[in-house]
């Protein structure tokens, strides 16, 4: 638990956010290396993968709860109570309840019934005439993919899906601004655009509750009349879909692709089988730069493991980024390796708010790189002058601009 020069460069990272518009994967591997457990007044920061894991199934770590600032909850107060009263932040026990109803629409089975539908959403937005020559991928692909996705998994009508991607972008927005650091690059969703939007939804959830289909939707309801959900709990679940993970699945496919396009060789293995290919590249390539930094939880009592002592209301987090570089458990870590068991890779978190999305996101990642793979789309940019997002919780490139054919030596 020492105060290496690794640990003060992480306090400067999120005290004062020095370097966060960076990419710090050396970072990251400097820390898990030098310091895996560090500890500053009333913050704990894990980087060590099995004390990770540890710590993310530990039942008496909490997620934390977003401090909204008071003109935010003055600005907009339906938002910040629904958020405030939401799966992601509720106590355990409703969390879990919540959970575990949520976690029968994201089986194998399930996310793999989605699969044409993905592909169609993939040829749609490459078939914009804008990419035919080169496009900026974050704002034309990442950003309305995962949105475009939910709307399908939902089963909502296509001629809604523009408009529920723009609310979609504009409550992670409204969110965003309660993170130290974040610039949204969208305008947050008004009082207006919320009300119209929670409207929208309850709607769709009226007309479900009297089709008795077999939709995520309609079995949501169907919870609520088996008295394990209540109708604000359905309404607020489908909200919840809209933004979960969407920043997760945007930063992977934006550090996936950048990952691959700086390494020829694996990038050409891709495109000659993509079928068998893509899956791996994409697990590994999030693996050496994971989309989500970190993961912050509150310890709700005095608890241990080992020799670490946390007291409660100390903030823990825990570093997913940090572990997945973890030479313990990984060897050579900051290579690309093809053979690695990707079961201990921590890119969409782990342990008890592990994201219930996980095979979804990586479902249109892998049918999205084959895509680009055999498209022969290249870095349009050295990535070594690419600007990188401000965020301290999403660690990729704001902008990756890319085009078809041979691209840069990079």
């Amino acid at each position: 638990m020492s105060t290496t020069e690794s640990a003060r460069r992480v306090w400067r990272w999120f005290a004062m956010q020095e370097d966060s518009a960076a990419d710090n994967t050396d970072l990251f591997a400097q820390l898990v290396a030098e310091s895996p457990v560090v500890h500053f007044p009333g913050l704990w920061v894990i980087s060590r993968h099995d004390l990770v894991a540890k710590f993310s199934n530990h039942p008496g770590l909490t997620m934390v709860s977003p401090e909204f600032p008071a003109d935010m909850r003055e600005e907009n107060p339906d938002f910040t109570e629904f958020f405030s009263n939401s799966m992601s932040v509720r106590a355990p026990e409703d969390h879990r309840r919540l959970r575990g109803v949520l976690a029968r629409e994201f089986t194998g089975r399930s996310v793999e019934r989605l699969r044409e539908r993905i592909s169609r959403i993939i040829d749609t937005l490459l078939a914009d005439p804008a990419v035919d020559s080169g496009f900026e991928f974050v704002s034309r692909i990442a950003v309305p993919l995962p949105s475009l996705v939910t709307a399908a998994l939902l089963d909502l009508p296509e001629e809604d899906w523009g408009q529920v991607t723009t609310w979609s972008r504009g409550m992670l927005a409204q969110l965003g601004k309660s993170f130290p650091g974040a610039k949204p690059t969208t305008e947050p969703i008004s009082v207006e655009g919320f009300q119209k939007l929670r409207s929208y939804v309850e709607s769709v959830v009226r007309e479900r509750d009297t089709r008795n289909g077999t939709d995520v939707i309609s079995r949501l309801n169907a919870s609520r009349r088996s008295g394990h959900l209540s109708h604000d709990e359905v309404v607020n679940m489908v909200l919840l879909l809209f933004m979960t993970g969407v920043d997760t699945v945007t930063s992977g496919l934006t550090n996936a692709l950048l990952c691959l396009l700086t390494r020829p060789a694996e990038w050409q293995r891709v495109a000659e089988d993509p079928e068998k290919w893509a899956a791996p590249a994409f697990a590994e390539s999030i693996r050496l730069l994971a989309p989500v930094t970190f993961g912050a939880r509150v310890a709700a009592e005095d608890l241990s493991i080992g020799n670490i002592v946390i007291r409660k209301g100390e903030i823990v987090l825990l570093a997913f980024a940090a572990a997945n570089l973890d030479p313990r458990r990984f060897e050579a870590p900051l290579e690309f390796r093809w053979d690695r068991t990707q079961n201990a890779s921590m890119s969409f978190g782990h342990g008890a708010y592990f994201c219930l999305g996980a095979g979804l996101g990586s479902l249109q990642s892998e049918l999205l790189l084959a895509r680009l793979a055999q498209d022969g789309i290249a870095l349009a940019q050295p990535a070594d002058s690419l600007p990188w997002r401000s965020e301290l919780t999403f660690n990729s490139p704001a902008v990756l601009p890319v085009r078809l054919g041979t691209g840069l030596e990079v």
